[in-house]
């Protein structure tokens, strides 16, 4: 029994051994292994990361901050690598998960230019002055934005709302500082802030028992990822009711349908003509095709960017994103075809925007990652 004990013991250190050694640099079932100079695990995965970012990030997205990062990737490096190779003495190997690591650069904005939603459009609204107390005025407004842009189809939340459960009772009449409310809307995945207050009044309808309300709405709009410079407006509306209660909520509620109408089509002059299409990379996975197919796109005109989004993506393909601006998908592959006459495009989607290439693509030089 002993002896069976032991044999067993042996195989299954054998097995593990091998897998150990069966690591080597290049693509995996799951990602890619890649050759460090690091041998400590955490300074070896933040190596392999870091290597391996210029797949994504690019010098025509936005500036990232390294803060950004530490908090997403960085302090979370276990959960985007997979097997490791970690010897005493020579270069080590760590995989990477390419497939964990996309979804949080992507929807965080790290990758996509301005201008390019991920999903359902995002706005905070956070009204009231550190001036005065919380008005009124300002709880009708906000909930009444709150109410339009959902109904048309943007995500919005009201920081004041009295039945949103992410907010304390304590802090529901809470006014932060401005910036304080964008930085921490950024860092919370918002793209857009609206501040500002909202004030009203009520007089007596000249010669009739009518009350006739009147709002205004100074407001500013941030717009993150754009511009730290908030987009003013001030907006007044009045309405008529047969109580002052009712005639100064009917303003109030019209001032707000009004900002939000003005709100919704500033959003979508941004995004006017942008649009994401995927290229789907079939046949080996190669660092090099990626790396080429990246570097072809980027110079095509009216690519605004382009990155590495899946790994093993839904054709058994390396799907890369290219973000486009005034383009269809046929228009964009006729100018990819001019840059790169070589390139073996077999298969366009429009409806889904979808294109498909296989075999060599141009510039391929060598599979490994540049050393430093």
């Amino acid at each position: 029994m002993r002896k069976t004990a032991f044999v067993l013991l042996a195989v299954l250190s054998a097995s593990g051994c091998a897998s150990w050694h069966r690591l080597q640099p290049g693509p995996t079932e799951t990602g890619l292994a890649i050759r460090v100079n690091a041998h400590a695990p955490e300074a070896a995965r933040r190596e392999a990361i870091e290597t391996f970012l210029p797949l994504y990030l690019s010098d025509v997205t936005r500036p990232h901050s390294r803060e950004t990062l530490d908090r997403l990737v960085f302090k979370h490096l276990k959960e985007f690598v997979g097997r490791e190779r970690l010897p005493r003495t020579g270069l080590a190997v760590v995989e990477v998960l390419p497939d964990k690591l996309a979804p949080v650069l992507v929807e965080t904005d790290l990758v996509r230019p301005p201008g390019y939603a991920s999903g359902q459009e995002k706005v905070l609204v956070a009204l009231g002055s550190q001036d005065r107390p919380l008005s009124a005025g300002d709880l009708v407004v906000g909930d009444t934005l709150r109410l339009a842009l959902f109904g048309a189809g943007i995500q919005a939340r009201d920081l004041h709302d009295a039945f949103d459960p992410a907010t304390k009772d304590k802090d529901r009449l809470k006014v932060l500082p401005e910036l304080e409310t964008v930085v921490a809307a950024e860092r919370g995945g918002w793209g857009w802030v609206v501040a500002g207050s909202a004030e009203g009044a009520v007089g007596r309808e000249t010669g009739t028992a009518a009350y006739r309300g009147t709002a205004r709405f100074s407001g500013r709009f941030y717009e993150i990822g754009y511009s730290s410079v908030p987009v003013e407006f001030s907006l007044v509306e009045s309405a008529v009711d047969v109580s002052t209660s009712a005639a100064y909520e009917s303003a109030l509620e019209q001032v707000a349908q009004k900002a939000a109408g003005q709100i919704k089509a500033r959003i979508q002059s941004r995004r006017d003509g942008r649009t994401n299409v995927a290229f789907m990379l079939q046949g080996p996975k190669s660092v090099s095709r990626i790396r080429s197919l990246l570097a072809v796109l980027r110079r095509v005109p009216g690519v605004e960017g382009a990155t590495l989004y899946a790994w093993n993506g839904p054709y058994d393909s390396v799907d890369v994103w290219a973000f486009v601006h005034g383009l269809s998908p046929e228009e964009l592959v006729a100018r990819l075809m001019h840059a790169a006459p070589s390139l073996n495009i077999t298969g366009i989607d429009s409806e889904l925007r979808e294109v498909f290439i296989e075999g060599p693509l141009p510039g391929v030089e060598t599979d490994a990652f540049p050393r430093p």
